[in-house]
């Protein structure tokens, strides 16, 4: 498919560079003329010069030899002025005598042009000098001595003929030289017109190509779909065409295992494949890395589900490698002009969401989901609006009580945060807390939630509602190395117990940082926090990890607790839990308690101490100091 809006190019180079060539071959051409023009009339003058300064030499040695103006002088001057037809005049001081002879020309001309001399021009013994009288010009040469002095005034018809002569020659020679600097010009702006040509053909393919697979780059893709655009807008009945966008999802394996030569031969042949199996009306393009978009125009939804599928296929068949058999395997998500959006840029931004959410599911490929682009905005908006909602206090938190189901007691509370939202409402953790976790502002939000509920906490103590406020904290907030002085400056602050705070982690999560959050843990319980585990009996490491975070509590899941009373199988993993608490000296905490039954069949199990709809929902500060107020026996 050719490029359909071509780089930037200065269309205009050649002319400008024959025009150059022509200007530099004038300008070398008038050069030459000028130079050797004024060297031939130089030369000229000279030698005309030097035969007149010859004969005024003789001229005086003849005067000298027969000391006075005898007869013979006189027929020598004659001679001199009638040797050729040219207008000259001759004056001759000898001994105080002087004698006037001129050739061709009138007597009151030659006083005339004798006086211009005498008057005006003679500024040295020996000067030469062209002057003009009627339109003619004239070259004159005078000699002073002592005793002798002689001017020489000839018409310049032998050096206006020399520069005649030469002005014809330089005319033709300039004429030559011209055609030829023409020539050279239309030659040299060819092959530089041409290389350029070339040049920019080069340029071009670099900027719209991938140099590892030669496919088309994303700027190629802008232009397509920039045209198909422009296509679109003039046309009665809009087309359909799909986008997909599709990401190799074990190709970094490969990189770190084999190396990057053995990943680029892997994109090389991954990348024909996907091609080979494409129809002639699509189009591969290389965006980065291991993505890839395929633009397939007059597409319908149902033949990019089967394009998709097809691709799939393609990529999930192994490929062999230097004897090893490698298989890498693609999640594809794919967006549909028009039904999805007649904005083309946006297409690839809903490929790209379509894209994740196959790589998230494992599913292989998905279509674009309408609703998902509505979640993505709403999304969007509140990850903007994080640190607004904390410097304006928007996220509260919710309290649902621990209730000791042998007495009915309040034995402490569960902060829930909430985010106040002034347009979407009340918001629940589901909505945001995955955005902070992946905002990179997690640490900050901990550190809020953590004050926020020391100031409850502070607030109930001079209320005499000494109950300890739980919080739920991501394994991410301990790899804040201050965390721990941070809780100690608040308790301090605040004048609290340490048993006042409870921080509660989760067990999947958990058990992925162990490692890193062991330490920071055991900074936290120095202080005389106490750790629980929530959601236990979820990961796949529990007894391991139990012991390493040596924690307080542990909180049995909701899952397990639902059918507690009619599922043998969940009987008996609450019941094991409960054994396992005893053993490490741990509290049992059931969470998701919504019936009677339920309660009743945990109490027999040896679990007393619950959360749950049963008891009560989680509820805003007032009411929930309202709910202690009212407990059978509130207490620490």
């Amino acid at each position: 498919m050719e490029l359909l809006s071509k780089l930037p190019r200065d269309t205009t180079m050649r002319s400008r560079l024959i025009l150059a060539c022509l200007t530099v071959s004038v300008l070398i051409s008038a050069i030459y003329v000028t130079v050797s023009y004024r060297l031939t009339s130089d030369m000229a003058i000279k030698a005309e010069l030097n035969s007149m300064r010859v004969a005024l030499a003789f001229l005086e040695k003849e005067v000298q030899t027969n000391e006075t103006l005898a007869p013979s002088y006189l027929q020598s001057i004659g001679a001199l002025l009638e040797e050729k037809d040219i207008a000259s005049v001759i004056r001759v001081q000898y001994k105080e005598k002087e004698r006037n002879f001129s050739h061709q020309i009138s007597k009151l001309e030659s006083t005339t042009l004798l006086n211009n001399i005498d008057g005006n021009l003679a500024e040295s013994e020996n000067s030469e000098r062209i002057i003009s009288l009627n339109e003619t010009r004239y070259l004159w040469y005078q000699v002073r001595t002592e005793r002798f002095s002689a001017t020489f005034i000839k018409e310049t018809v032998i050096l206006d003929d020399a520069r005649r002569l030469m002005a014809k020659r330089l005319i033709i020679t300039t004429f030559i030289v011209f055609w030829i600097a023409v020539w050279l010009a239309l030659t040299l702006s060819s092959i530089i017109a041409k290389r350029a040509d070339e040049i920019n053909g080069t340029l071009k393919k670099l900027a719209t190509h991938d140099t590892l697979t030669e496919l088309p780059n994303i700027l190629y893709l802008k232009e397509i779909l920039t045209a198909f655009d422009v296509k679109e807008r003039n046309k009665p009945v809009k087309s359909e065409s799909c986008l997909l966008v599709i990401d190799l999802d074990k190709f970094k394996d490969v990189n770190d295992a084999f190396g990057h030569s053995t990943g680029d031969q892997l994109l090389n042949a991954v990348s024909k494949r996907i091609l080979a199996s494409l129809d002639p009306t699509c189009t591969l393009i290389r965006v980065a890395g291991d993505e890839f978009v395929v633009w397939a125009p007059n597409y319908t939804i149902d033949k990019g589900k089967e394009l998709a599928k097809r691709i799939v296929a393609v990529c999930d068949t192994s490929l062999p490698f230097n004897g090893l058999e490698l298989s890498i395997g693609a999640s594809i998500g794919f967006s549909h002009y028009p039904s999805h959006t007649r904005n083309v840029e946006t297409l690839i931004s809903y490929a790209d969401t379509a894209m994740y959410k196959a790589k998230k599911q494992r599913s292989g490929w998905e279509l674009y989901d309408v609703q998902s682009a509505l979640n993505n905005e709403r999304d969007m908006m509140l990850r903007g609006a994080l640190n607004n909602a904390m410097d304006s206090r928007q996220i509260i938190l919710h309290f649902q009580p621990k209730i000791d189901m042998r007495t009915g007691s309040v034995l402490g509370v569960e902060g829930l945060c909430r985010w106040q939202h002034p347009e979407l409402g009340l918001l629940t953790p589901f909505a945001f807390i995955d955005l902070i976790e992946h905002s990179g502002k997690v640490q900050a939000f901990g550190r809020y939630i953590i004050q926020s509920a020391l100031e409850h906490a502070k607030a109930w103590k001079q209320e005499q509602l000494n109950v300890p406020i739980a919080i739920n904290l991501s394994p991410y907030n301990l790899l804040d190395p201050q965390l721990p002085n941070y809780i100690s400056q608040l308790l301090n602050e605040y004048n609290l117990p340490a048993d006042v705070l409870e921080i509660e982690l989760t067990e999947n999560e958990t058990c992925l940082n162990i490692v890193h959050i062991q330490s920071a843990l055991n900074e936290v319980k120095k202080l005389g926090v106490e750790v629980a585990i929530d959601d236990f009996g979820t990961g796949m490491s529990s007894l391991a990890y139990l012991d390493s975070l040596n924690a307080n509590t542990i909180k049995i899941d909701k899952a397990f607790i639902d059918d507690v009373d009619t599922n043998r199988g969940h009987r008996a993993i609450v019941s094991a839990a409960v054994t396992l608490a005893k053993s490490f000296d741990c509290k049992v905490v059931a969470e998701g308690v919504e019936t009677k039954e339920q309660a009743d069949m945990l109490v027999s199990l040896g679990c007393y101490i619950a959360q749950g709809y049963y008891f009560a929902k989680p509820m805003p500060e007032d009411n929930i100091k309202q709910f202690i107020q009212n407990s059978k026996s509130p207490q620490k």
